[in-house]
């Protein structure tokens, strides 16, 4: 990083991925007054301003989820939960988010497991705990693990309801086994992740064909991406996508966000005799400038309306996917913001005929109407 700054030409903004990456350089960035903005950055850590505050990312925080989890653990009655996570700070800070905002609607976490890199123990915990709703909080490659302990275990299927994260690859489950030296077959992976549930930050354009700032829709954009791709040689044609496909989109907006920061610092500064060609790391002047032009940002973009909170986290849609029959369809989204949940009533679960039924109705708002839903209560998973 430090040669990156001191060699020619003079930087103006830093660009980041992950969030391991984005968090050392968003924390050294203010040391030389520049913003950082990230592409691929989920860590809920990243939303403290004292400690990052220059830093803004089109990756949602991964707390994005939490509300949309405690939706739908109302609107199916569930009361009592417990939570499995890998030891990672993003998913420890999810965790902790979680557990509020569970206190906070009287939801009961019976109990909290976490592991290293072997869940095994833990799964094993959650069985001896009667655990029935669980949120799984771990990266791709653990939750593999993850899916073969609960096969072993016999922790899925008609009693239980698992909640994992929605951004892994839709066939997650049944590549790299014999790589990872996962020891159950494709067909038991597939056995056991039938039913779960996902949530997910939208990172397209709900109007494929809405046209965005640059003049492309998200199909366009998809598209182009794909050609691009088949060209350097991804089987695409069979679901074979390269690691951070799904962030393309985000990473793409960032790029705008930075193109239309700096088009707007460039007009203030103007009015005022002065450029960007002025900027050094000691100038606050010209960096306050274009942080009040980031944090004014809202566009559509390929990846959706790109607008940042107070935090410098994307504001974005939720949505709930449950695997049914091997493949992920579509239950419905979430709008934070408006409390506004949409749901499509197309959820399926194992031995029951209908949507579960609640120990009572729950009301929410659905398309700015409201309905009342009859879904199930824990017990109907006894």
């Amino acid at each position: 990083m430090y040669n990156l700054l001191y060699n020619r030409p003079q930087k103006l903004m830093l660009l980041a991925g992950c969030s391991t990456v984005c968090t050392t350089v968003a924390e050294a960035a203010k040391m030389w007054n520049l913003i950082v903005l990230c592409y691929g950055a989920s860590s809920p850590a990243l939303s403290d301003r004292s400690r990052f505050p220059t830093l803004f990312r089109t990756h949602p925080s991964a707390t994005v989820h939490n509300p949309t989890r405690i939706k739908l653990m109302k609107k199916f009655g569930w009361s009592r939960v417990a939570i499995l996570q890998q030891a990672e700070e993003v998913f420890i800070s999810t965790v902790e988010d979680l557990e509020n905002r569970c206190m906070e609607s009287g939801i009961e976490i019976v109990t909290r497991q976490s592991f290293l890199s072997d869940p095994a123990d833990a799964v094993r915990n959650l069985r001896r705990q009667d655990a029935r709703i669980i949120v799984g909080l771990f990266y791709v490659v653990a939750a593999r693990r993850v899916l073969c302990e609960m096969y072993k275990q016999n922790l899925y299927g008609r009693a239980y309801v698992w909640f994992f994260i929605g951004w892994y690859e839709d066939n997650w489950y049944e590549v790299n086994l014999e790589n990872e030296n996962i020891s159950c077959t494709r067909e038991q992976m597939k056995q056991a992740a039938e039913g779960h549930l996902t949530t997910e930050a939208l990172m397209w354009n709900q109007n494929n064909h809405q046209k965005t700032i640059s003049g492309m829709s998200s199909e366009d954009f998809r598209q182009r991406l794909n050609e691009a791709l088949i060209n350097e040689g991804y089987d695409i044609s069979h679901n074979r996508y390269p690691e951070g496909y799904q962030e393309a989109p985000l990473a793409y907006d960032a790029v705008w966000s930075v193109a239309l920061a700096f088009n707007k610092t460039m007009e203030r500064l103007k009015e005022r005799g002065r450029s960007l060609k002025d900027f050094t790391y000691t100038d606050k002047d010209i960096a306050d400038e274009i942080y009040a032009a980031m944090n004014s940002t809202q566009f559509l973009g390929v990846s959706g309306v790109v607008a940042f909170s107070s935090q410098g986290d994307r504001i974005a849609l939720t949505q709930v996917e449950q695997m049914i029959n091997g493949q992920y369809i579509k239950l419905g989204y979430y709008d934070i913001q408006a409390d506004n949940l949409t749901w499509l009533n197309a959820e399926r679960w194992a031995g029951v005929k209908n949507s579960i039924r609640q120990s009572s109705p729950v009301s929410m708002a659905v398309k700015n109407t409201h309905h009342q839903f009859h879904g199930g209560s824990e017990s109907s998973f006894a």
